[in-house]
């Protein structure tokens, strides 16, 4: 009798190593891709400004700041010579070679008509952004400069 228990222990034994392996390690996920921003920050320069308009500057300041990479308001902007501002909407994401804008003035609508379009893109110096603005009578385009946003 002690025979067939060591039997059937040895079996049992035998049996559940067989059946039981290590478990593996957990696969390995890679980490998820880096997203290139070439638009958050704060930037300043001057557009070059074709018009139409009797009277209309020849260039025009552009101070802008890109804020969040999300759908919707995205940053602001202050054209000072001309004398208005407002926000952006993001049309575009903050990975694109180029980045699609909808204005909305929320200071001096007389001056800058609503729904331009602006247009960012980067360039081969991360410290400057080309900008592009159309509406129905300005074309005005230029290079940006980033800068602090104490300046």
């Amino acid at each position: 009798m002690l025979n067939r228990f060591v039997y059937a222990c040895a079996l049992g034994a035998l049996l559940f190593a067989c059946g039981s392996r290590e478990e593996a390690p957990p696969p390995r996920v890679a980490p998820p891709p880096q997203v290139v921003d070439h638009y958050s920050g704060h930037w300043r320069g001057l557009a070059r400004v074709q018009s139409t308009l009797p009277g209309a500057p020849q260039q025009m300041d552009v101070s802008m700041t890109i804020t969040a990479n999300n759908p919707g308001q995205c940053g602001s902007f202050e054209y000072g010579s001309i004398g208005c501002s407002g926000v952006w909407n993001c049309l575009s994401s903050f990975d694109s070679p180029q980045m699609d804008l909808q204005e909305t003035v929320r200071f001096g609508g007389e001056r800058c008509p609503q729904g331009a379009q602006v247009l960012l893109r980067a360039t081969d110096n991360p410290r400057q952004i080309f900008f592009s603005y159309r509406n129905a009578a300005i074309a005005a385009e230029g290079t940006l400069e980033r800068g602090d946003m104490g300046r």
